[in-house]
């Protein structure tokens, strides 16, 4: 039996209408079941994993990952995301390219957003806690980019797929998702002391001198 493979027009097709799916099911359901969950300060866990489920039921087809956070313009931001992989991120951009327009509830992106004030942000892996305000970075600027090897006491229990997953979550917290993937270059990680380190929360700063190539850039090394 000879294999079947989908023409690009073919997989453009299906894409479309699995985004199409996804903003009929925003506009009729969606939309109000995240407002009320989200809104809603004695939300459950049982709330939250509903919605998670109903919306990657419909950005899992697709490649696609999703977050929610609150919004600039609107009270929250739903954000579906190429989450790194070039590939995807044009899709990515034709599904925002397709949503409404922002309201008082939601407003719509394809990269993670920076979070407002990082310093208070943690993660949980396990029995691991990975706080930012604990994390260090050696950065050394190339051009306009900026390569980072980030250090954290907890990586020296932790697997290497949560030590990478925690280092790329806290960079897309500190910057936002975009400018990770047009400011930073080669990333590695460690559970080593680093006497050289810097405080992560720094980052952001260093990263906006080398994309404007400032010499406050090197200065900072």
């Amino acid at each position: 039996m000879g294999l079947f493979r989908r023409s690009p027009e073919q997989v453009r097709t299906r894409q479309d209408a699995a985004i199409a799916d996804f903003w009929s099911w925003w506009s009729t359901e969606g939309h109000d079941q995240a407002a009320a969950v989200f809104d809603d300060d004695a939300r459950t866990s049982q709330d939250l994993n509903a919605f998670a489920r109903a919306v990657a039921s419909r950005t899992d087809p697709l490649g696609l990952a999703f977050e929610t956070g609150p919004g600039r313009v609107a009270r929250h931001v739903l954000v579906v995301t190429a989450a790194g992989d070039p590939n995807l991120r044009e899709l990515a951009q034709r599904w925002l390219a397709a949503a409404p327009a922002p309201d008082d509830a939601f407003e719509y992106a394809a990269f993670r957003q920076p979070v407002a004030d990082p310093s208070g942000t943690s993660l949980r892996f396990g029995d691991t806690v990975v706080d930012i305000a604990s994390m260090t970075v050696v950065p050394q600027v190339d051009g306009r980019e900026v390569h980072v090897a980030v250090s954290h006491p907890a990586f020296a229990g932790a697997p290497e797929e949560v030590r990478g997953q925690v280092t790329f979550l806290f960079l897309d917290a500190l910057l936002g998702e975009e400018a990770v993937e047009a400011g930073i270059g080669a990333v590695t990680w460690t559970g080593d002391p680093q006497p050289d380190g810097i405080p992560i929360l720094g980052l952001p700063a260093l990263v906006e001198s080398a994309r404007r190539g400032l010499p406050e850039a090197d200065n900072a090394l």
